[in-house]
Parts: structure tokens; sequence; C-alpha cells
């Protein structure tokens, strides 16, 4: 695939999977041997340990939506940079003590 097709994918990926929700498109667009690093120190997420991320994101956040700002690409690499908006409205265990019901916007960079 071309920088260009890789591009469209992952914008693909973020409208389905993430803003319209649907985790079981999850399957068609990321390979087998999918990996999803969210950290510089810990192990990658596989493809059912990113299913479970995205549903506890969306269990915290029923109204998350992502704004992509930025979308790169160099060959069969893309990066992007986006802006989160959501209420917090359950258990999320990257932030600490009560923040239900509260507005956020956070930029995110992946």
């Amino acid at each position: 695939m071309s920088a260009e097709e890789n591009k469209a994918l992952v914008s693909h990926y973020i409208e389905v999977v993430w803003n319209q929700r649907n985790i079981a498109a999850l399957d068609g667009l990321t390979t087998p041997n999918y990996q999803r690093y969210v950290s510089a120190t810990a192990a990658p997420l596989n493809r059912e340990g990113q299913r479970q991320r995205i549903s506890g994101f969306q269990t915290a956040f029923p109204d998350l939506q992502f704004t992509i700002e930025d979308l790169l690409a160099e060959g069969d690499r893309v990066t992007f940079r986006a802006t989160l908006r959501g209420t917090h409205q359950g258990v999320f265990p990257f932030f600490a003590g009560d923040s239900a019901d509260q507005q956020t916007n956070n930029n995110l960079r992946s």
C-alpha cells in the first residue's frame, strides 16, 4: 500500500472503530499480528488487547469522539495527532479520583 492508502486506512479505522463505536470492524481493519504500542515501556497490545482498551474508553467516555489534527505517513508507517473529546462517565484506570460527568478535552499523539 502507498503512504496515502495507509493514511486513508488509519483515518477510516479512527472513524469506524472509535467514532462510530464499531469494535467488530477491528478484525477487518487490522492484521492477525496487529500490535498497538501505547507506551515506550509497556509490551504492545495485540488485537484482543486493543479491543479491550477501546471498550474501556467507550465505557468510561460514551460520547468520545476523535478529531484527527495531523496524519503523517512514510512507507508503511502512519502516525497521527488527535483531539479526543468526551464526558467521563465511568471507571477509567488512567484518571485518579472521581471525575465522572466531567468534560474532557485531551490531545493524543499516536
